[in-house]
């Protein structure tokens, strides 16, 4: 047997299996290895932004800081199609377990509260990636490089104004959700439906960690405290360190589809 064939567990009470179940554990691995990717994509690149913009606004004179802010501009490039594509193909492989869940268990599950939150918290990341992306013309300015500066503006404009429609819209869906999360009648468990629990308390202090210090990093750059140059780098390196035993230290499970 192929080691990326899913086990067929047994049914309960000696009920014979559900027809489809193996097809759903892949889908269900399929989503959560790509649920992963996308939270790996979007811890790391949200990390290393932060911490780029904090050590080009602690340079000593603007020469200093040109280094740090073409390196600002290169990140942000490179983040946006990144978190892109990384999170769509989330989306895609969600649908796909969902689909497979209403046909194995003929039922369609209202969107969850679980779920609803990690679309809005996704929301927020992606609402501080653009922020600090508006924020690269005044690096090229405080670094000198005012023609760069100027050219960054007009884009900057653009951004602002497409992320404004894109945000609306975004909170047109997610409401839409939360209105059918509270009309809808969940249905009843199925007794086939072996989704795993969720994650005892002790594996979800790496996410914490790595929260905890993103939010720290994110604060210095809104001025709201100023951490020395080596307070920065010693945060950065934690939480780089944090997002990947977060995401690819757990253990691989199947969990029913949450987007």
């Amino acid at each position: 047997m192929s080691a990326l064939t899913p086990r067929r567990r047994p049914a309960p009470d000696g009920l014979p299996a559900s027809p489809g179940s193996a097809r759903l554990t892949l889908l269900r691995e399929r989503a959560a290895g790509a649920r992963r990717s996308a939270l790996l994509t979007l811890g790391i690149s949200t990390t290393l932004l932060v911490t780029v913009q904090l050590l080009a606004e602690r340079a000593d004179t603007g020469r200093a800081a040109a280094p740090y802010a073409v390196a600002a501009l290169v990140l942000f490039a490179v983040t946006l199609p990144a978190l892109t594509a990384s999170q769509v193909l989330w989306g895609i492989r969600e649908q796909e377990a969902r689909s497979g869940e209403r046909e194995v268990f003929a039922t369609r599950s209202r969107p969850d509260t679980r779920r609803l939150l990690t679309r809005l918290a996704v929301a927020a990341c992606w609402a501080v990636v653009v922020l600090l992306g508006l924020t690269l013309p005044r690096l090229f300015t405080d670094a000198g490089l005012y023609g760069a500066a100027d050219r960054l503006g007009s884009a900057a404009e653009t951004l602002a104004m497409t992320c404004y429609m894109g945000g609306m819209a975004f909170l047109l869906w997610w409401g839409r959700d939360v209105i059918v999360a509270a009309a809808r009648r969940q249905p009843p468990p199925d007794p086939w439906n072996d989704a795993a629990p969720s994650r005892p308390r002790a594996r979800r202090l790496p996410s914490t960690a790595a929260i905890t210090l993103a939010l720290a990093l994110i604060s210095a750059r809104a001025h709201l405290w100023a951490p020395h140059t080596v307070t920065v780098l010693a945060l950065a390196a934690v939480a780089l360190a944090a997002c990947v035993v977060a995401v690819l230290g757990a253990p691989s499970r199947t969990p029913r589809s949450q987007e």
